[in-house]
């Protein structure tokens, strides 16, 4: 069992055999993230998209929780799949964690596709957002959900519905957990992290997203990782634009041979 995550993790998976493949989502976001890749993706593979702990239907975390802890919780429920490799996703929260995923299992990490990510070396940002739902409350979730999303799509009344059956699974351990991992987030890792990464990994990213300047830098340190943008989307490039996104990760996964429509 994973420190300060005391019991296992939900997840939902669709299809029941081919090479495993994990989404992880962004705070304050869960699983349904990924609602639309799980529903394609799992044509060739066997899709599990998991509440990270704090959110969805997981249990709430313990102060003093790392993403190295969120990390060994999700090998954990891939460990229920197979003993060999997974194709992991993540976005923002969740590339972090999918991030350490690859750098602590290398060698079970098939492909890494990171999302809403850049190199942040700095803890700024995070503990802005933990203070700021500390004085704020849940509610501040609802907004944070929208805020994720390109100014013009904060209006499509699909991702304003998102948001709101998101922000309704909250219970009374969401509020401290989202600090808390937010102050997990807040430790960076050391610059010699990003060595450890070696799976062939894509990064895409929103063009509207603040973290496109922060995803060059990002793309420096993981070698030989590629870089890709999609027009007109922000921070949950793969919700506001499913299509490209997917896309560009079947394109990248042919090239490495782990995907044909055959």
């Amino acid at each position: 069992m994973a420190s300060h995550i005391p019991g296992p993790l939900y997840f939902a998976q669709l299809g029941a055999t081919g090479t495993p493949m994990i989404f992880l989502h962004s705070t304050p976001d869960d699983h349904r993230l990924w609602l639309y890749q799980t529903a394609h993706f799992s044509n060739w593979y066997r899709t599990i998209a998991v509440d990270l702990g704090g959110y969805g239907r997981s249990p709430a975390v313990q102060a003093g929780v790392t993403i190295e802890d969120h990390a060994d919780a999700c090998w954990e429920i891939v460990d229920r799949m197979t003993s060999g490799g997974a194709i992991i996703h993540g976005n923002s929260m969740g590339s972090e964690v999918a991030m350490h995923m690859a750098q602590r299992q290398p060698h079970r990490t098939k492909a890494l596709i990171l999302s809403g990510c850049g190199y942040v070396p700095t803890p700024e940002v995070f503990l802005r957002w933990a203070d700021r739902y500390r004085t704020e409350g849940i509610a501040l979730r609802h907004a944070q959900l929208l805020d994720h999303f390109a100014p013009v799509s904060r209006e499509n009344p699909t991702l304003q519905h998102y948001a709101r059956i998101v922000a309704a699974l909250s219970n009374a351990g969401t509020l401290d957990s989202i600090v808390a991992n937010n102050e997990a987030l807040g430790h960076r890792p050391d610059p010699s992290f990003y060595d450890g990464i070696t799976a062939p990994t894509l990064i895409v990213i929103g063009d509207l997203d603040r973290t496109k300047p922060a995803s060059f830098e990002l793309q420096k340190r993981i070698k030989g990782s590629e870089l890709v943008f999609l027009p007109e989307v922000g921070h949950a490039c793969n919700l506001e634009a499913p299509a490209a996104y997917d896309a560009e990760c079947l394109r990248f996964l042919s090239g490495l041979g782990l995907h044909s429509n055959g």
